[in-house]
């Protein structure tokens, strides 16, 4: 959940922490080319381990979780980054425009789902059920669907399949659609509460204004 540049910033520290300590070293001692990259190598693995650590430990005091808690919503994340690049693949497959329309902004809503948890682990609880239940269902729903719509011959019978299973993936675009409010759910309060105060700061100083011209 450490973002890219979380990522770049304890890389570029390790590399300067690792040259700077083969170059106290080579002061010191003269190594060698051979020991001083192995202590170029051991030091630069040691300071990323601790710095990263240390980063894990700082985001999680400011986002409010345990690290039990952190290491569950990591493996929720990684799975469905799995599962929307399975999306991803299957609506390059069908065939239907209507349903690669509708794949295209179930993998897009997913993708924003997961970049909003990544960013506050605290939203996962907000949509437990999209990680648990509704993405899954819709990676499975979506390869039968792919796998039927892609045979030759087509009876009545998978036709019957296909237009059921495209009306069930309508429903659970749906679904998807309201676990993306429900994670951005606080922040729409928010916004809603800042909106309020502005909205009424506005009317008081319009009144002060109003006073103020009365006086003249």
């Amino acid at each position: 959940m450490l973002s890219v540049g979380k990522f770049f910033s304890r890389h570029t520290a390790s590399f300067l922490i690792s040259l700077s300590t083969v170059s106290i070293t080579a002061i010191a001692a003269n190594p060698g080319f051979f020991l001083g990259g192995l202590l170029f190598a051991g030091t630069y693995a040691a300071s990323t381990a601790v710095l990263k650590y240390r980063q894990k430990k700082k985001f999680m005091q400011l986002v409010g979780i345990t690290k039990e808690e952190y290491k569950h919503i990591e493996t929720q994340l990684k799975a469905a980054n799995k599962h929307i690049q399975t999306l991803s693949q299957n609506y390059l497959r069908v065939r239907s425009v209507s349903a690669f329309k509708q794949l295209l902004e179930m993998t897009r809503i997913s993708k924003n789902i997961v970049k909003i948890v990544k960013t506050d682990p605290q939203k996962f609880y907000n949509v437990e059920q999209f990680f648990y239940a509704h993405l899954p269902s819709a990676v499975e729903l979506t390869d039968k669907y792919t796998m039927l719509s892609r045979q030759p011959v087509k009876d009545k019978e998978i036709q019957i399949t296909l237009s059921q299973t495209r009306e069930t993936l309508t429903d659970l675009n749906d679904t998807i659609q309201v676990d993306l409010k429900d994670a951005l759910s606080n922040d729409i309060d928010h916004l809603q509460m800042e909106i309020e105060f502005a909205n009424r700061s506005n009317s008081r100083r319009k009144k002060r204004l109003e006073w103020r011209g009365d006086d003249k």
